[in-house]
C-alpha cells in the first residue's frame, strides 16, 4: 500500500469531482498570498512572509488537486499525491516537490514553535522559486480542457 493508499484509507484525501473552476479559484488564492508574501518580506516580517509563501505553494498545489477531483484534509498527505501522481506523469519536477515540503516545514517551525524561528533559507530565492511553482500549476490547469 502506498502512502497516497494510506491517505485514501484513513479519508485525509477523498475523491470528489473534478473541477477547473475550483483549481482556477485557488491558482488566484496562490497570487494573491504570493503578493502578499512579496509584500511581507519588503517589510522584513520574515516569519509572516513564510507563511503567506507557503499558503501560496498550497493553494497552488491543491488546484493541481482539483483537476483529479481529489479533496485533501491533510497537507502530508497533498504533498504525497503531488509525489505520486504529477510527478510520475512528468508533470512536476523533484525541485518542486522539494520547494513545497521545504515550505510547509517553514510554516510549520513558525506556526507551532513557541520561540522564535530563523531561517538560513533565502526568502527572496523562494519567493521566485513559488512564483515558478504556481506558473506551473497555472499552465497544468489552462492545458486541461474539463
Amino acid at each position: 500500500m502506498t502512502e497516497v493508499d494510506a491517505c485514501f484509507e484513513k479519508g485525509l484525501l477523498k475523491k470528489g469531482i473534478r473541477s477547473r473552476r475550483f483549481a482556477l479559484q485557488d491558482l488566484s488564492q496562490a497570487e494573491f498570498f504570493l503578493n502578499e508574501s512579496f509584500d511581507l518580506i519588503n517589510l522584513q516580517k520574515k516569519e509572516m512572509a513564510a507563511i503567506a509563501m507557503y499558503n501560496a505553494a498550497f493553494h497552488a498545489a491543491r488546484a493541481l488537486l482539483y483537476l483529479d477531483g481529489i479533496k485533501e484534509k491533510s497537507h502530508y498527505c497533498l504533498q504525497k499525491y503531488l509525489e505520486e501522481k504529477f510527478s510520475k506523469r512528468g508533470m512536476l519536477n523533484s525541485e518542486e516537490l522539494s520547494l513545497f515540503d521545504l515550505l510547509r516545514g517553514m510554516r510549520q517551525e513558525v506556526q507551532y514553535n513557541v520561540a522564535k524561528v530563523k531561517f538560513e533559507e533565502n526568502l527572496n530565492e523562494l519567493y521566485d522559486k513559488t512564483e515558478k511553482f504556481i506558473e506551473k500549476a497555472k499552465n497544468i490547469v489552462e492545458s486541461r480542457k474539463s
